[in-house]
């Protein structure tokens, strides 16, 4: 299924998705900012970058984080782990062949969904933290996906028409003020 929508918040597209979660792992989770927004009994926060967890937002005891590298969550956690595994703004923090095993890897120990929300097409980024906690690395965009990059993996895609825009200071810093704005994709895939 392909659909597309404008809005300018994404969080009640992405909750409805996550309605009947009651455990939810999500990668690439930084300082957490919309994890108290997810209503699931527990929640992983995994970030690679330790300074994201030691900063985090969240305060909520049922909110673990985890100091983890994305690509190892299969020797970390058994198949069926989790209701739902999401990744918020962080598939295309890898290659696309990186992208794809994560992916694969994200299916196995879902036990119901994964959810990805990711910018449309490739959206440079580079040698900026705007959490100013010195992971410049790790925020630098290494792929850009299409919504046929996932229908052909069997999600849906919803499309969040012009999402991205000059008010983003990412968005800002790499298309300038002038630039159209971009959309981007929340797809969805039900294991």
């Amino acid at each position: 299924m392909y659909r597309e929508i404008e809005v300018k918040d994404f969080l009640p597209v992405l909750l409805e998705q996550l309605k009947f979660s009651e455990s939810i792992l999500d990668i690439g989770s930084g300082t957490g900012t919309l994890l108290e927004r997810y209503e699931a009994g527990v929640v992983l926060g995994l970030d690679i970058h330790r300074p994201y967890l030691l900063h985090r937002k969240y305060k909520a005891p049922h909110i673990i984080p985890v100091h983890a590298d994305a690509s190892h969550i299969d020797k970390l956690f058994l198949p069926g782990t989790f209701s739902a595994v999401t990744l918020i703004d962080s598939l295309e923090h890898f290659s696309m062949s990186e992208g794809m095993e994560l992916l694969r890897k994200a299916e196995l120990i879902a036990a119901n969904r994964v959810i990805v929300f990711t910018p449309r097409g490739f959206f440079p980024q580079e040698g900026k933290d705007h959490f100013n906690l010195h992971g410049e690395y790790y925020q630098k965009h290494w792929s850009g996906w299409e919504p046929e990059d996932f229908l052909k993996l069997g999600y849906t895609v919803t499309v969040l028409k012009g999402f991205h825009h000059a008010e983003n200071p990412s968005f800002l810093e790499a298309f300038g003020e002038n630039h159209a704005p971009l959309d981007a994709l929340l797809a969805c895939k039900t294991v």
